[in-house]
């Protein structure tokens, strides 16, 4: 078969072999590209934007990482602030120490404690305190003593509405919330 090709050749002009082998160079150029050149360019394009898609990522990554970094320091110095199972810390007997001490426990109509359990074994402990006929500096006497209490309370929800026969005296709601872990 070689020797049936080579006598063909040996029969063509010099012309027709220049021809034929110009062909041959642009078929094996083109089988080149179209096999080996394209498919890598393709990949590289493919590499490349996924380079730039995990970079992204990577940044939104990073992002979270402080993200739960600076919440994770949150909930520590948060649980450092509640009391322990051992302390038997009550938020109702707490009340009524601090409506002791700033003088406004004989004005207390109603006080209501509710507990409820929270994710993630936490519970959330409320009071609803009901003051009627108090006055404004006992009144801010009893929110700096659950403001500096040994634990960590929030003042939820605060209504305070005037006496209409004596404006001086006043008719106030405060909720305080307590947190435990449970």
């Amino acid at each position: 078969m070689t020797q049936s090709i080579r006598e063909r050749w040996r029969q063509l002009s010099k012309r027709e072999r220049t021809l034929v082998l110009g062909g041959g160079v642009v078929l094996g150029l083109s089988l080149l590209f179209v096999l080996i050149v394209d498919p890598l360019l393709d990949t590289l394009d493919r590499l490349e934007r996924q380079e730039v898609r995990k970079q992204k990522e990577l940044a939104e990554l990073a992002t979270l990482g402080q993200t739960y970094l600076v919440k994770r320091d949150r909930l520590a110095l948060a649980e450092s602030r509640m009391p322990r199972a051992d302390s038997h810390f009550s938020l109702l007997t707490f009340m009524e120490e601090a409506a002791t001490t700033a003088n406004v426990r004989e004005r207390i109509t109603g006080m209501q404690p509710q507990v409820q359990s929270l994710a993630q074994g936490y519970e959330e402990t409320t009071v609803d305190l009901r003051l009627e006929g108090v006055q404004l500096p006992d009144l801010l006497a009893l929110l700096v003593a659950i403001d500096q209490a040994p634990y960590n309370l929030q003042v939820r929800h605060l209504q305070i509405r005037p006496k209409f026969d004596n404006p001086v005296n006043l008719d106030a709601t405060v909720r305080v919330l307590s947190y435990a872990k449970s």
